[in-house]
């Protein structure tokens, strides 16, 4: 089976605006919600939830400003690659915080499934393209 590139590229980036936008304006807006399903208050502080939202705002302007140059790969490959490089930060952090500190909760485990979803298929698409 022969992968279209340029199709997966593009669900990619809308899959990403979509969640960043969710988790950034549901970590911006509404911090303490999301601290309580997962169940991170001792470790986190509503300002440090905040800026992390305000982060993934920005990104997520970014994202859509970049969605129109998606045809052009010098344009967005640094991008792909930061993509690939945070979530997969994202997800060391996760398993840190399960091995050292006993966070393990439905959300933690649903937000390591979409940063490997990411990753992954951004590792995907980042190896095709270069190729």
């Amino acid at each position: 089976m022969a992968f279209d590139v340029e199709k997966e590229l593009k669900i990619f980036w809308i899959a990403a605006i979509l969640v960043v936008i969710f988790y950034g304006a549901w970590l911006f807006i509404s911090y303490e919600s999301y601290n309580a399903i997962m169940d991170a208050g001792r470790h986190f502080s509503p300002v440090l939830g905040r800026i992390i939202g305000a982060i993934f705002i920005a990104w997520v302007v970014i994202l859509i400003m970049l969605y129109k140059k998606l045809d052009n790969w010098e344009n967005i490959e640094h991008w792909v690659l930061f993509a690939v490089i945070v979530n997969i930060l994202i997800l060391i952090a996760f398993i840190l915080g399960i091995v050292m500190y006993g966070i393990l909760t439905m959300g933690v485990i649903i937000a390591m499934i979409v940063n490997i979803f990411f990753a992954v298929l951004g590792i995907h698409i980042w190896i095709q393209k270069r190729e």
